[in-house]
């Protein structure tokens, strides 16, 4: 199934947000209004994105203090076990933007079981 137009711009609202770009996020919160999102749907695709990025920072806390010789506390492993395509969507590009490869393996992996699939369509 293709990505509906509020699809996409739900997905970057979250990433803009999370890649700290204010002029993306102008532009996509907008895009997304004129896409019919809703302000509940804004509100959870940004927060699906800030715990990606929050995930992210706790992995690299617990690589850091491994680093040192102390034992990493918590665990990111299980977050993206149950999603939805919508969330799905928003975690994965978050996951890139932020640059976490383990939580992008993790969000792909979530995104594949939600049904969305890494094939192009045929339409340009």
């Amino acid at each position: 199934m293709a990505l509906r137009l509020k699809e996409k711009e739900l997905a970057s609202v979250g990433i803009s947000v999370v890649t700290g770009c204010k002029p993306c996020t102008d532009y996509h919160f907008k895009a997304a209004r004129e896409a019919r999102a809703s302000d509940e749907e804004i509100k959870q695709a940004v927060a699906d994105a800030l715990a990606v990025r929050r995930g992210a920072t706790e992995i690299m806390e617990g690589y850091a203090l491994t680093k040192l010789g102390a034992e990493a506390h918590g665990s990111n492993s299980g977050r993206a076990s149950e999603t939805n395509r919508m969330k799905a969507l928003v975690c994965v590009g978050a996951a890139f933007g932020v640059n976490c490869v383990s939580n992008l393996e993790e969000h792909l992996a979530a995104a594949e079981n939600a049904g969305i699939t890494r094939k192009k369509s045929g339409r340009s």
